[in-house]
């Protein structure tokens, strides 16, 4: 799995707490701080977990205001994105179990200008298989897993995140895994991937 985005670890100005502490006191440039730190990650999880943009797009809205509403029951036992990350995760649950619409797979990006054709039609292909594969994951599954890789988060912020111990993530980690390794043999077997 491609994790195409690197996320780099810069020290904000300003610490995510204090950020919190001033948006319970009503100071809304605090928060639309946080917003602006938080939601485009928050958008790649849920559209990585839903693989449809206009439910990550809705979901994530929804996920920020749902933490402006709630902030106040917002403990800080875990960090303030793992504590959105979950808001976002149960939203994206309760979603599912609403409606159980097929996965629109193939919305990307256009190749760029040096892209060859064929390698573009590979990427893409590669892209669309891990998808389809992280789509048959157990919700939890692939929870963990899109937060490990893709968020790269630690295994104690995904526990955090999913209200699970670390056993449990590594738990949960090893047989996405394994699952996802099975549903990609295929692929592998004829060269897609």
């Amino acid at each position: 799995m491609d994790c195409s985005e690197p996320t780099t670890h810069v020290k904000p100005a300003i610490e995510d707490q204090t950020l919190v502490a001033r948006a319970r006191s009503g100071d809304l440039e605090a928060f639309e701080e946080l917003v602006r730190r938080y939601e485009k990650p928050l958008f790649g999880f849920l559209y990585r977990m839903s693989g449809d943009s206009n439910v990550a797009e809705e979901l994530a809205q929804a996920a920020l205001v749902r933490s402006w509403e709630k902030l106040g029951t917002f403990r800080g036992e875990s960090s303030f994105k793992t504590w959105l990350f979950r808001i976002g995760a149960n939203l994206l649950f309760n979603h599912r179990s609403r409606a159980r619409p097929e996965v629109e797979l193939s919305e990307f990006l256009p190749a760029g200008e040096h892209d060859q054709p064929e390698e573009s039609y590979r990427q893409k292909r590669r892209e669309e298989l891990v998808q389809a594969a992280l789509s048959r994951l157990p919700d939890d599954q692939r929870t963990a897993l899109v937060l490990s890789v893709y968020e790269r988060m630690s295994y104690r912020e995904i526990g955090q995140a999913m209200g699970k111990s670390v056993r449990a993530v590594d738990s949960l980690l090893f047989r996405a895994k394994t699952n996802v390794r099975k549903l990609l043999t295929e692929a592998r077997a004829r060269g897609i991937i």
